[in-house]
């Protein structure tokens, strides 16, 4: 996670590098530090936290935001030195500039075109239309974790579906512990093989008579539900969903903008003729 977060605050940066203007006061909010007598405003850096998922913050919210502090002003200090080498006028960078322009206006209108078009409302709709194609056969289960078999045999011996989940928060070693063991529905895929297979073989309502052993230990289950055609909440598929009416939006109006456009095709220099196929030889 350590990585991800790294590479994303990284990425944050560099994006809000393209906006910096060197020895200018930009942002609104407190000064949270000068650089070279140019102000950092508190909103740069709220900018760039924004940007940041919540579950990579995790209560780290006061080092993440030192370090895109001084990423804002690394940031300041290379604008500043692109402004006094007046690198605005290299025609590669003008050509950059161009380009960059050129991807942003056409993000600008996708963006409202999709915001319009990909709907609260419209998300719903395909939702209710894709339920048939969103279903899979899935199980709902609850475990306990724990370091060896002896343990694991032991707690099957008094497990039941009643003081499963009691067990589970004084026993277990696994992340869901104090869920009571709860890993909520999942499909076989999601699973290692070995677990996934007494999971669905396990008779609803009842403790596994074994313990599956994996590289995290060995492992207590209770199948609780099983649903062959469960569908996914709303809330769990709305990203996918979104992407996917996003790109239908973006290609019906690249579509529509090619149909009502003139586009006219020049000859490309250099090609050969097209000619005429040669009649057949006289027999």
């Amino acid at each position: 996670m350590k990585n991800k977060l790294t590479y994303l605050l990284t990425g944050v940066a560099l994006a809000a590098m393209l906006a910096a203007c060197g020895g200018e006061e930009t942002g609104t909010g407190a000064t949270l530090a000068t650089v070279n007598g140019a102000a950092v405003k508190e909103s740069r850096i709220t900018e760039q936290l924004a940007q940041i998922p919540q579950n990579l913050l995790q209560g780290r919210e006061a080092e993440i935001r030192k370090q895109l502090l001084d990423r804002v002003i690394d940031q300041e200090l290379v604008a500043q030195e692109a402004k006094k080498l007046d690198v605005a006028k290299d025609a590669d960078y003008q050509q950059r500039l161009k380009l960059m322009t050129l991807q942003l206006q056409a993000d600008a209108v996708m963006a409202r075109k999709i915001s319009e078009t990909v709907t609260e409302a419209a998300v719903q709709g395909a939702y209710e239309a894709r339920k048939a194609q969103l279903a899979f056969p899935a199980v709902k289960a609850k475990h306990i974790l724990v370091a060896n078999e002896a343990e694991a045999i032991a707690l099957i011996a008094v497990a039941t579906p009643q003081n499963f989940s009691q067990l589970a928060r004084e026993k277990s070693t696994g992340p869901s512990a104090q869920q009571g063991g709860d890993l909520g529905w999942f499909r076989r895929e999601a699973m290692i093989p070995a677990f996934a297979n007494v999971a669905f073989s396990t008779p609803v309502g009842t403790v596994a008579r074994t313990p599956v052993k994996t590289q995290f230990g060995y492992h207590v289950i209770l199948v609780e539900e099983r649903n062959n055609a469960y569908v996914p909440p709303l809330d769990q598929v709305a990203p996918q969903i979104r992407e996917e009416l996003a790109q239908t939006v973006v290609q019906g109006y690249l579509a529509d903008l090619r149909k009502n456009a003139t586009i006219t095709y020049a000859d490309t220099p250099g090609a050969a003729p097209e000619t005429a196929p040669a009649a057949p030889a006289a027999q």
